[in-house]
């Protein structure tokens, strides 16, 4: 059997170890150094690491709970694939409430805050000049996130971030593998759009313009997907 060449950073010791592992695990999935349909063995991963094979065990149940990862009898775990299917339903969730979030607090932000949400669009652009996808696509996901707390919701705020996960880690493998290119990723220029309807208090404009934003990207998205 090869050993495992995922390149894991170095394992953050302030944390309980179970903690550090399950992190560590986590971020190589939605890094794209451990690709969707990968199989994994709990010995490959504590080799990796560098810890027994116990942290591991009890990070799995957690990677498994939140869809990163699938036991398959007989070869260990394999890293989730998610279909063109799971994408749509993805996407009609973060539609049904992102739109309603935007609705609600289009109109009441803060020249501050709006100061705030631009200087994420400006990270975006800086990340993206260095070709560091997933520094691009945690911006990305912060502006979204920047509105969603202004709303004030934590469980509709956990669930997009669980969501938008899964999405991240499908992109970042096709940003690497330039099966999509950056330039016709929806991202940039949508954002700017809906910060500026914001910035004026157009309500309708920042909803119809989040709408079409994620219908372009579930496009997207599903386009390099398997059914």
């Amino acid at each position: 059997m090869q050993p495992l060449t995922v390149p894991f950073a170095k394992i953050e010791k302030s944390l309980p170890l179970d903690e550090r592992v399950y992190l560590q695990i986590k971020q190589a999935i939605m890094e794209g150094r451990l690709l969707p349909g990968v199989f994994v063995t709990e010995t490959e991963l504590a080799d990796s690491l560098g810890v027994s094979r116990t942290p591991i065990r009890d990070a799995i149940p957690r990677l498994e709970q939140e869809g990163f990862i699938v036991s398959v009898p007989s070869r260990g775990y394999q890293v989730a694939e998610i279909s063109a299917r799971e994408i749509q339903e993805i996407y009609q969730l973060k539609e049904i409430l992102e739109c309603h979030i935007i609705r609600e607090i289009a109109d009441k932000f803060t020249p501050e805050e709006i100061d705030e949400l631009e200087s994420l669009l400006q990270v975006t652009d800086s990340a993206l000049e260095k070709k560091d996808y997933p520094g691009f696509l945690k911006a990305s996901r912060d502006f979204h996130h920047g509105l969603e707390h202004k709303f004030g919701n934590q469980r509709i705020s956990n669930l997009l971030v669980s969501l938008d996960e899964h999405i991240s880690r499908l992109l970042i493998v096709q940003l690497q593998t330039q099966s999509i290119h950056i330039s016709n990723t929806p991202a940039r220029q949508d954002h700017r759009l809906i910060l500026e309807a914001i910035r004026k208090h157009d309500v309708e404009g920042a909803v119809s313009l989040t709408r079409d934003h994620l219908r372009r990207h579930q496009e997207l998205i599903k386009s390099q997907t398997k059914d």
